[in-house]
């Protein structure tokens, strides 16, 4: 009895492949019998953008401005360019001529002695105070080992994230750690923000 259903089963389903069942037939829809195992098909990737040889939905490439130097600063580093433009988002809104009520110029916003100790002799000449401001980075990133820590030093000072060994409880400081961290994912997913209040989620 079993293999005479099973036979019948198998005929069906040859009628189907072979075309000899109706129109409707051979246009049933497999998928609806895995369920979710198929997937299901984002809901607007028809209207991303396509790669013209693949046809694959694909993100834009980075368009910002000071585009070309901050690529040359970030690749001399090991940086992922989408984090030093969300640095310089939040330090200077890529305003090259921009200072600080403390004295931090450019890009950005390197301090003076900052700006010596790394070789940097006019902080306003943005391919100097990109290569400046990546280095300072990149060197938070070794000693830390975490993100959020290394962007905290940029901020608040390395020798203060030491001694606590975390984020100081400082506000200014937590608010830039979660700037820096928003622009990135901004960047990141496409969008082009040109001034830091751009990267914020709506609503927050």
């Amino acid at each position: 009895m079993v293999r005479h259903r099973i036979a019948a089963v198998v005929a069906g389903a040859a009628c189907l492949v072979t075309g000899s069942g109706s129109a409707a037939a051979q246009a049933v829809d497999w998928r609806a019998a895995g369920g979710d195992l198929f997937g299901r098909a984002p809901a607007q990737v028809d209207s991303a953008p396509v790669d013209g040889e693949f046809g694959l939905p694909r993100l834009m490439p980075l368009d910002q401005p000071f585009q070309e130097a901050i690529a040359r600063a970030a690749a001399a580093h090991g940086l992922d360019e989408k984090l030093l433009h969300a640095l310089v988002l939040t330090e200077s809104g890529y305003r090259a001529d921009a200072v600080s009520p403390v004295g931090a110029g450019g890009l950005t916003q390197l301090m003076p002695a900052t700006a010596v100790e790394l070789g940097v002799r006019n902080r306003f000449d943005p391919t100097e105070n990109l290569r400046g401001g990546a280095d300072y980075l990149a060197r938070q990133i070794l000693r830390f080992g975490d993100l959020r820590l290394a962007l905290a030093a940029y901020n608040a000072g390395p020798s203060r994230v030491a001694r606590l060994g975390r984020v100081p409880d400082i506000s200014e400081t937590r608010q830039y750690v979660s700037l820096v961290i928003d622009c990135y994912l901004a960047l990141t997913a496409g969008q082009g923000p040109r001034n830091a209040r751009q990267c914020r989620p709506e609503g927050r």
